[in-house]
């Protein structure tokens, strides 16, 4: 089931079960499209089918915050050699088969279990707690969204707004726990950041001279 914009005739349709009752509509914009069709077809637009554009668009933007979490806590994770997948992992497996066996296993992953990872290491309880608070967030985006009947073409002007709020309300949310998963790896020892003026940082792995350091005694 998903929304149905048909560019030769600008509305949105609703649920996919329209579609059956409307072949000849066409799932958003076709691909060939060019930018000049693109703007006749918004400047004729009602008010009301601009409301429905705009909640899809931010629909898709809320679905790239998502993806670029999820790819930056993985990638967080696969830098920090002080984060790791027993499971996957052998004493006696080259390094670079280490690394590419633990991108695997993490990619592998989902939200929940990498955060059940990151809980094993002593992660502190309130940034396991803010990490799950996003996950939250992010499976209402990708498992309930819609479970409250929020198609764009059975919601007037008024509700597309409210929609588009909480979605932008999400991409700021995930927006910042990309940030947010760096300062929770400092405070676990998983990584070092050195903070520049003008706002940039470098993250530093401090795991790759663990195994070099000598024992005293």
């Amino acid at each position: 089931m998903a929304a149905i914009y048909d560019i030769t005739a600008p509305t949105i349709v609703g649920r996919a079960d329209a579609f059956e009752q409307n072949p000849s509509t066409a799932p958003m914009f076709d691909p060939a499209i060019a930018k000049e069709q693109l703007k006749q077809s918004i400047d004729h637009m009602s008010e009301l089918d601009f409301a429905r554009f705009i909640y899809c668009q931010h629909m898709a933007a809320a679905h790239l915050s998502v993806g670029l979490f999820e790819h930056m806590l993985t990638s967080a994770m696969l830098m920090c050699d002080r984060v790791k997948v027993e499971r996957v992992l052998g004493a006696d497996v080259a390094r670079w088969e280490q690394t590419l066996r633990k991108h695997s296993a993490l990619q592998g992953s989902t939200i929940g279990s990498l955060i059940k990872i990151l809980e094993r290491h002593g992660v502190a309880q309130g940034d396991i707690a803010y990490l799950k608070w996003v996950k939250e967030k992010r499976d209402y985006l990708v498992h309930r969204l819609f479970h409250d009947g929020a198609w764009p073409g059975d919601l007037d002007a008024e509700s597309c707004g409210i929609m588009t709020r909480r979605l932008i309300a999400i991409q700021r949310w995930l927006s910042r726990a990309e940030r947010q998963v760096w300062l929770i790896f400092e405070r676990a020892g998983f990584v070092e950041l050195k903070r520049f003026d003008g706002g940039g940082v470098l993250a530093m792995n401090p795991g790759v001279y663990d195994e070099l350091e000598v024992p005293e005694g």
